[in-house]
């Protein structure tokens, strides 16, 4: 297939469906694969795909066992993850469906995937690192990795992305632009390269804490943060790399800047809820402050005030 990426007025998602696995192979965009069906009967493929400038995403479901040949380009990075809990072979080395697996560009890797078996994949492309090398100053992922899968990722990470991607993946379009849907994709990318490496501790002076933090909270006002905020976008207000935000977050804080972001959100969505201006349903308070994924949402606001929303919109 031809190289096109999502332009601002195109479908959110390209499906295709195919009844041949050499088929299903060419269906995904600027992928080399040829794929060899080893269970019996008919073959049922499905690829849901948004290709971004830097990233492109996908869903792959299949019913048959397959083994799959695979390489992405040259300078570009691979990530993939089960979608449906069930496990797969990469090289030969048996996976769990919990591991983020891993191969950068150039190099031939095989998949052996079960029957009514799916997977999400990002594809980060050799721009991608071109330009959050220029951001960060520094390389955040090793090229001459030759691992199968990453390291140290937390399974809650994983399952807010499976969350995030389910939701990108759906074939209407929803209330956020491809512009922020790329940059949410893009932080959620570099959140996992950088978990997955021991990074150096940075070191920050109390007077550039300071100096960071006020324009931290100068930045997040409440107009900000009904939309998504990413990390990067933050780094770039504030003129810090991430290392040295989420250092200095761990030092004023004791947490993480999007563990705290989110809490700001939190309670925000609890002063609508107790003041009720505008008579609006938890549902819709919560998607403006861009909670998207409802039932996550019940969960973290339970966990923070040992309430639920309800319970809080009761007491009006």
């Amino acid at each position: 297939m031809n190289n096109q990426t999502l332009q601002k007025d195109d479908p959110w998602v390209c499906t295709h469906h195919s009844n041949d696995a050499n088929h299903q192979a060419a269906n995904l965009t600027d992928w080399e694969q040829e794929f060899d069906q080893l269970s019996k009967g008919r073959f049922l493929g499905v690829i849901k795909e948004v290709l971004f400038p830097h990233i492109h995403v996908f869903r792959e479901d299949t019913s048959h066992n397959l083994r799959q040949q695979c390489r992405v380009e040259k300078g570009g990075l691979w990530l993939g993850f089960s979608a449906n809990e069930k496990s797969c072979h990469i090289n030969y080395e048996q996976t769990n469906n919990n591991q983020l697996l891993c191969r950068p560009g150039n190099r031939d890797f095989e998949l052996l995937t079960p029957d009514d078996f799916s997977i999400y994949g990002l594809v980060l492309h050799p721009s991608f690192f071109a330009k959050l090398a220029e951001q960060e100053g520094e390389a955040i992922f090793n090229h001459n990795f030759d691992g199968l899968w990453l390291e140290n990722i937390a399974t809650t990470e994983l399952n807010n992305l499976k969350r995030y991607l389910n939701l990108l993946l759906q074939t209407q379009n929803n209330n956020w632009s491809n512009r922020t849907h790329e940059l949410i994709l893009t932080d959620a990318a570099i959140e996992l390269l950088i978990n997955s490496q021991q990074q150096p501790t940075a070191h920050v002076t109390s007077l550039q804490r300071n100096r960071i933090m006020s324009r931290v909270q100068a930045y997040l006002t409440e107009e900000r943060m009904k939309s998504p905020i990413t990390m990067n976008e933050i780094c770039s207000a504030v003129h810090v790399s991430r290392r040295t935000l989420q250092y200095t977050f761990t030092q004023c804080y004791g947490i993480p800047p999007k563990q705290y972001i989110q809490a700001l959100r939190l309670n925000q969505v609890r002063r609508e809820l107790s003041e009720n201006k505008e008579l609006q349903t938890i549902s819709e308070v919560a998607i403006n402050y861009g909670f998207f994924h409802l039932s996550h949402f019940n969960q973290s606001y339970k966990r923070l005030f040992g309430e639920t929303p309800q319970q809080t919109k009761l007491r009006v």
